[in-house]
Formats: C-alpha cells, sequence, structure tokens
C-alpha cells in the first residue's frame, strides 16, 4: 500500500516558550504528539519538521546570527554552537514525544545534511516509509563571506513537500486559527482567512523582537508555492492539534486553506 504522507510543521511558538530560554511547552507537544500517533494509526505516513521558538531565536537574534559573519559581534561562534546543541535537546524532547506514543522515528538535523539559506538551499535526504522522519529549523553552515545563516522551518517544509506521495501539507501555529486579515484588536474578534492565495494581501505582522526568520508571511509565501505544485496546504492552530486529525479525515477544519494563484 502506497503511503499517505503528510508534512506537518510543528511551530518554535507552538511547541516552546518563545520568550524563555530552551523551555518547552509539555502539554502542547504532547498533545501533537498524541494527534500524529493517531495519525500513524488511521494508515497516514507524517513527515515532520518543528521550528525553535525558545531554542534557537532568542540567542540568534542576540548575535544577529542570521546575518552571518560579522566579526564586529563578539562570541557568535560559540553561540552557533550553543545553538545547534539547544535545537538537538528540543529534537530529542520532539523525538521523545512520539517514541512515547510508540512511534519509531528518525531525526536528521538540518545542519547535517544541508547547507546555505532560503528556498533553494543545497541538500535532501531521502523519504522513508520505514520511520517517521524528522527534521527542524537549524544553523547551517553557508558559502563565504556569510559562513554560517538559519535555515528556517518554512523553507525546509517548501523542500520536503517534493517528496513522493505527499498530499497533505499543514502548517501548525499557536494562538491565533490561521491567516488573519490583520492583527486582532482588544475590542474585536479576529477575522479569519479561511482561504487564502498569493494575490490577496492581509497584515502580517510578526514578533521582530524575537523571530529570526520570517514568521506568518514566511510561512504564506512558501505555503503558496507548494500550493502553486497541486499540494492541498493549511495553517491551522495547533492548540487544537484534533483539527489536524479532522482535516485528514474530512479534508476540511477550522483554519486557512492556502490554494494556488492560478485556481482564483
Amino acid at each position: 500500500m502506497e503511503a499517505r504522507r503528510i508534512l506537518i510543521k510543528l511551530g518554535g511558538g507552538l511547541i516552546t516558550n518563545k520568550r524563555k530560554l530552551c523551555e518547552v511547552d509539555e502539554k502542547s507537544l504532547q498533545g501533537c504528539a498524541e494527534v500524529i500517533s493517531q495519525l500513524s494509526n488511521q494508515g497516514f505516513h507524517p513527515v515532520i519538521v518543528h521550528g525553535a521558538g525558545g531554542f534557537g531565536h532568542l540567542l540568534a537574534k542576540e548575535y544577529r546570527l542570521a546575518e552571518g559573519e560579522n566579526e564586529d559581534v563578539e562570541g557568535q561562534k560559540d553561540a552557533v554552537l550553543q545553538i545547534r546543541e539547544d535545537m538537538l535537546q528540543l529534537n530529542r524532547l520532539v523525538c521523545t514525544s512520539l517514541i512515547d506514543q510508540g512511534l519509531k522515528v528518525s531525526s536528521h538535523p538540518a545542519h547535517v545534511w544541508a547547507s546555505g539559506v532560503g528556498p533553494d538551499f543545497d541538500g535532501t535526504f531521502v523519504a522513508s516509509d520505514e520511520l517517521i522522519q524528522i527534521t527542524f529549523g537549524d544553523l547551517v553552515n553557508c558559502p563565504a563571506p556569510k559562513e554560517f545563516g538559519i535555515l528556517s522551518g518554512d523553507h525546509l517544509m517548501e523542500r520536503l513537500s517534493l517528496f513522493e506521495g505527499i498530499e497533505l501539507v499543514v502548517f501548525l501555529v499557536s494562538g491565533v486559527d490561521g491567516i488573519l486579515a490583520r492583527p486582532p484588536m482588544d475590542d474585536e474578534t479576529p477575522e479569519l482567512l479561511s482561504r487564502w492565495n498569493s494575490s490577496m494581501a492581509f497584515d502580517g505582522r510578526h514578533q521582530s523582537a524575537i523571530d529570526v526568520t520570517g514568521g506568518i508571511g514566511l510561512k504564506a509565501a512558501c505555503g503558496a508555492r507548494i500550493a502553486d505544485s497541486g499540494i492541498p496546504v493549511w495553517i491551522i492552530n495547533g492548540d487544537n492539534p484534533q483539527r489536524l486529525l479532522e482535516l485528514a479525515q474530512t479534508g476540511k477544519t477550522i483554519g486557512t486553506q492556502i490554494i494556488a494563484t492560478q485556481s482564483v
């Protein structure tokens, strides 16, 4: 039987406390792991990418690592090593959460198999139906003079969507049900865009004081390119992980479906 692969992004802000250094959100991570286990038991084969959250963004911001090597910033090289170690720690916690659900996993740290940043980074690994494969946004090597940079989990999602058999791509975020037309105000119900494509504008502000990648805007852009290739793409609220199961089973749930530009 051919694998029904689902590519899932566990957002860093979902599985960690993004404002605190190296603090995992155990309840959220366990909830996601339980649903991923249910998906596996129902014949789906998850492929997992996870973000960094408080295990990567805070130090990366402090040492301006997204810019690459800068001799004026003292301590960058030590920070690179520390973040890689911290990300491996987070990855072990993610893997353990799935193993505790009876799943068999294989971890692929991006700094081991990938180099360069952005959607055209170099490297790939082979898909497998035997194990649930996991990778994550990471600090990777780059050509000189940059030397190193941050490879976003969203760009990893775009690349891994090329795996044969991927039939659904889902970004799990925290705190919102999907793409909002604009940031919510205190006295109003936020307007959820149930369908979105790259020709539609939205106010995609993100926490630039913390986030060193691209926030919801980058997810939307990567998701749009995936959707243009013909694969269904959704952004949903991972605080309600059962929506992922509902989406896989029925093809719809509360969230934002990213649709191909040519289908408008």
